[in-house]
């Protein structure tokens, strides 16, 4: 009888031991991370009419990453957007009726890949301009858009990581205009090279 009792708390104390270290290995494996980064890149623009523009992007914002392993990872976060170049009359200066579509607000949700120091993601961003009205009878609503980015990880500390990568995206415009709503006619497609550094806790 008292072998069998011994046994039993051998295997308990087995069955605790081996949930304990199930359980820390589940807490290793999410980790998170913050990365603040930039984006300076060139897009063609087909927003306001069908004749494409030449049009810069700077981009500033962070991102919460969060691993589920040493592969996969969820990001998402804010981006700030500031965009300028040529409209079919010449560059777009300062007080022009576009004006108010120079600032945007940005949020990308992306899955990310990493493998040594290579990674790849991919995702999603919806994004609003500060004013969104274009000209006397059109608005635009929002705009959604697809972007891939592929580069590497510099290491330079246990916790710490340079990004250098190019990102490219799209982007399909809803607006309104004389009182009609319109979806997936316009918007721009370009590319980026973003800088970010990366900070695991």
């Amino acid at each position: 009888m008292r072998t069998i009792s011994f046994n039993k708390q051998i295997l308990a104390t087995m069955a605790i031991a081996f949930l304990c270290c199930f359980s820390a290995k589940a807490q290793d494996t999410k980790d998170w991370s913050i990365i603040p980064y930039a984006k300076i890149g060139y897009t063609l623009d087909g927003t306001a009419s069908t004749s494409l523009r030449e049009v810069y992007h700077v981009n500033a914002g962070v991102d919460a990453k969060v691993s589920f392993n040493k592969h996969w990872s969820l990001l998402a976060g804010v981006e700030y957007n500031y965009r300028w170049g040529f409209t079919d009359g010449g560059y777009l200066f300062p007080g022009d009726h576009r004006e108010g579509l120079r600032h945007f607000i940005r949020i990308p949700v992306r899955a990310e890949f990493t493998h040594k120091w290579f990674y790849a993601n991919a995702g999603l961003f919806v994004e609003r301009a500060t004013n969104t009205r274009y000209d006397a009878n059109e608005t635009i609503d929002f705009a959604i858009g697809p972007e891939v980015e592929v580069g590497g990880r510099i290491r330079l500390s246990e916790k710490d990581h340079l990004r250098i990568g190019v990102q490219q995206q799209g982007c399909y415009t809803g607006r309104t205009k004389e009182g009609k709503f319109s979806f997936w006619n316009d918007g721009f497609f370009g590319i980026l090279l973003s800088v970010g550094y990366e900070h695991r806790f």
